[in-house]
């Protein structure tokens, strides 16, 4: 199935011919004028095609692009079903959010705003389409959504179609909880709309869909649910420090460090300072006041490598690909602000992942895994897990962390990884304003353009060619 790229103007009918395309697409095809099957999204319509010499752009009756609600002058994909008699536009990706607000048309997501610039332009280079928008914003009697497209470098309520995939960006897990989200993922299976990254990971369910798997079970920390005193009392019996944190947290927050000392318990937090207690009932005392009827879980402390006290790990992106297979996109060191947690949300740093296995230390052997052995874990643990969870995945942010002995650990994983700017390493000048695409970005688009029925193919040689140049 082969696609060619098309740009649609309107025109005034002299004929009964709805859809003239250049006719190098129509001999590619080996489709004569004649009747078949338009589609844009969600909406289909019959029309009469034929073919133009010598034309770059292709021409559309005002009436069946408003039928189709396809939009013109916009560089979009087309490709050719020859066993249906169906010609379909796309890749037409629709990004579901929490919220927006439509009167601020060049800042309308907030913080997400440059990020989603990335992926409108971005798609629209290669040919394409992005709408955002939130549930409300679909009719799904009608199979039409009022979402946010990006025109001309500002963006605007246009009235489109439902999308040929949609990636999950809601940010609020309530909401996500819902039972009108449960419903509205529901609508998008009927409809045969892919969603991907259907959910937030709860950190219970990852550890026990893991914890079976053999190639997984031994980069796991032991972990069990707080429910009890005794939960409590067990753990730190069997080790000197444990983490409390939130089944349902992120980004560091809610994690404390419990640690046990010669005259009782040390409690700190992400946030600094200390308690000292001296016996296991206040102390869970305490936790069971602070934690406000949460879930939380008990994790194993780990003897992680750091720098100057302060722990560090290794944030490893792994998405699906314009095959629809999982790769590693990029890594980053993350050294931590505190002695509790190493998120950048929380006053943590980046660094190159190389640079901090140099620098980091103490090492209490000669093993020491390489670059190469933290992606190969990342990219083993997004497999299995995909293979032990429900649901469609296709992005997620894999967090690892070294002992002293070398060997790696699983310390979180996170199905809605950061877009702001302020979580990425600068790519270009210290404002950001000549900052290059993000390569996150590009593989997302190339997995979405798969999905819609438009995958890519490998990159041309200057593609490459500029990829080693920016390293």
């Amino acid at each position: 199935m082969s696609y060619v790229p098309v740009i649609l103007q309107s025109y005034e009918p002299k004929t009964d011919t709805d859809l003239y395309l250049p006719q190098a697409h129509m001999r590619k095809w080996n489709l004569t004028p004649s009747s078949v099957t338009v589609q844009f999204g969600s909406k289909t319509a019959r029309a009469k095609v034929s073919g133009l010499q010598q034309a770059r752009n292709s021409l559309i009756r005002p009436s069946l692009a408003q039928m189709l609600h396809l939009p013109k002058g916009v560089p979009l994909l087309v490709r050719y079903q020859a066993s249906q008699q169906r010609l379909v536009f796309g890749p037409y990706l629709g990004i579901l959010v929490s919220a927006y607000n439509p009167q601020y048309s060049l800042s309308p997501f907030g913080g997400l705003t440059p990020f989603f610039n990335e992926v409108a332009d971005s798609c629209r280079k290669r040919g394409g389409i992005v709408c955002i928008f939130r549930m409300q914003d679909v009719n799904w009697n009608t199979g039409i959504v009022k979402g946010m497209v990006r025109q001309n470098g500002q963006w605007r309520q246009v009235i489109l179609p439902l999308p040929q995939c949609i990636y999950n960006r809601v940010v609020s897990r309530r909401r996500e909880r819902s039972e009108a989200m449960s419903d509205w993922m529901q609508r998008c299976k009927e409809a045969n709309i892919p969603f991907f990254n259907e959910q937030f990971l709860n950190k219970w369910h990852v550890h026990t869909a893991l914890e079976n798997e053999p190639g997984a079970s031994e980069h796991l920390p032991r972990t069990i649910l707080y429910q009890s005193k005794q939960d409590l009392e067990s753990m730190l019996q069997s080790h000197k420090t444990v983490y409390a944190k939130p089944v349902n947290g992120s980004m560091g927050r809610g994690i404390v460090r419990i640690r046990r000392t010669g005259g009782g318990y040390q409690l700190s937090r992400s946030g600094g300072g200390s308690r000292q207690f001296g016996s296991i009932s206040d102390l869970h005392r305490h936790l069971y006041q602070q934690t406000k009827g949460k879930k939380y879980l008990l994790q194993q402390g780990l003897s992680l490598i750091g720098i100057q006290q302060r722990p560090t790990d290794f944030r490893v992106l792994v998405q699906k690909d314009r095959q629809g297979a999982w790769g590693i996109t990029s890594m980053v060191a993350r050294l931590g602000q505190n002695r509790v947690v190493s998120n950048v949300s929380r006053g943590g740093s980046m660094a190159a992942p190389a640079y901090a296995l140099r620098i980091c230390g103490p090492w209490m052997t000669s093993a020491r895994p390489t670059v190469q052995t933290l992606r190969s874990v990342a990219l083993k643990l997004s497999q299995l897990l995909e293979q032990s969870l429900s649901g469609h995945y296709a992005e997620l942010g894999i967090d690892l962390g070294v002992d002293v002995r070398g060997h790696v650990w699983l310390l979180e994983v996170n199905s809605k990884p950061s877009k702001t700017t302020n979580s990425l390493p600068m790519q270009g000048g210290e404002d950001g304003t000549s900052r290059r695409v993000r390569p996150s970005v590009l593989r997302m688009l190339d997995y979405s353009s798969y999905l819609s029925g438009f995958p890519r193919s490998g990159k041309s040689k200057s593609e490459a060619r500029k990829k080693s140049r920016r390293g």
